[in-house]
């Protein structure tokens, strides 16, 4: 997580599902942002983070009217702070924060250690890594904008909701959405895979759900019914209509 991405497209569709599932299941939520770059501010010619159409879209507006009008605040790059960002209502008063930065050097373990201490009083934890989650080709120097599966796995020790999220770039979203769904699951020993949502932007947004057993079936109609109040727009591909977020379809089993 970089802050100079804060109130980028792919943060409403972030920040309306966390609302949605707040309100939807009752809980209280914890974001662990995987903070790379403590400040935005290092190259101000990069345009990294200026994907910001949903700004200009009445389709935008008219889903989540209210959470529009506070991403309007966070279209200047020196607007984008953590203490602005608190300060704001596009998440609920009582969330809870883990923003220490996640370096190349030191003790990851004991920096993941203070994110479950820091947020031990949520229900949900939301994970929003730079990435996604852990790939074999991770480097030292890459390893800080990936959740590992070990991590996620220990907040749903702890008894938590675990939402992670996934960037599909050049890559089949929904084939790479079922390989981390299956291995999540299976790291985590659970009976039941969750939906994964796809969110439709460039890239494609992915989120992926781990939950206590007891809660599956209230989490899951909560996810889906995310996806089925989100806006249509026009599919390039198809030209036909397409629901901004989906839930992704299971791939084929082989004849």
């Amino acid at each position: 997580m970089q802050l100079r991405y804060l109130g980028d497209s792919h943060d409403f569709i972030k920040f309306a599902l966390l609302r949605h599932l707040h309100d939807t299941l009752n809980v209280t939520l914890g974001v662990n942002w995987y903070l790379t770059c403590p400040k935005d501010v290092d190259r101000p010619n990069n345009q990294d983070g200026e994907q910001r159409h949903h700004m200009n879209g009445d389709e935008w507006r008219e889903w989540k009217e209210k959470l529009f009008d506070e991403f309007t605040n966070f279209q200047e790059l020196g607007s984008r702070s953590f203490g602005h960002f608190r300060k704001s209502s596009i998440l609920p008063p009582d969330t809870l924060y883990y923003e220490e930065q996640l370096k190349t050097t030191g003790d990851r373990s004991l920096w993941h250690k203070e994110a479950i201490t820091a947020l031990s009083g949520a229900d949900l934890i939301f994970l929003d890594p730079d990435n996604g989650f852990q790939v074999p080709s991770w480097t030292k120097r890459t390893r800080p904008k990936y959740a590992t599966y070990a991590e996620a796995c220990a907040y749903l020790g702890c008894g938590k909701i675990v939402v992670g999220i996934q960037f599909a770039r050049q890559c089949n979203p929904v084939v790479r959405g079922s390989e981390i769904g299956n291995e999540l699951v299976r790291r985590a020993s659970c009976s039941s895979k969750l939906p994964i949502l796809r969110g439709r932007i460039t890239p494609n947004i992915l989120f992926l759900t781990l939950c206590p057993s007891k809660r599956i079936e209230e989490v899951r109609v909560a996810l889906e019914s995310f996806a089925q109040g989100s806006p249509l727009f026009k599919d390039k591909k198809t030209k036909k209509d397409a629901r901004r977020v989906e839930v992704i379809p299971k791939p084929q089993s082989p004849l």
